[in-house]
């Protein structure tokens, strides 16, 4: 069985939830089929920007997962309290 790829919509609704209790916006660009995070305190400063996630990076859920775990270690040493997160279920993902 193959990983199913993610689609545009999955990908920024997972990264949008990946920085709670911080506003995470992502902004697409359906040209390319790609997006952009930037993420937000609760003042509404930036405090994390990603310019460009290619659909290359966010079709496997790996790939973005390993994308969004990079940021919130960034963001975490920066200082920031995020809840806990881990990618979630995709339907038709094989598991090993």
């Amino acid at each position: 069985m193959h990983d199913l790829p993610l689609s545009l919509d999955e990908a920024t609704r997972i990264s949008e939830m990946a920085f709670l209790p911080l506003r995470a916006i992502t902004d697409i660009d359906p040209d390319d089929a790609s997006y952009s995070l930037r993420v937000e305190d609760a003042s509404g400063a930036l405090v994390l920007s990603i310019a460009h996630v290619a659909r290359s990076q966010y079709a496997d859920a790996a790939h973005l997962a390993a994308i969004l775990d990079k940021a919130r270690l960034e963001l975490s040493k920066d200082g920031h309290i995020l809840a806990p997160w881990s990618m979630p279920y995709q339907p038709g993902v094989a598991e090993s």
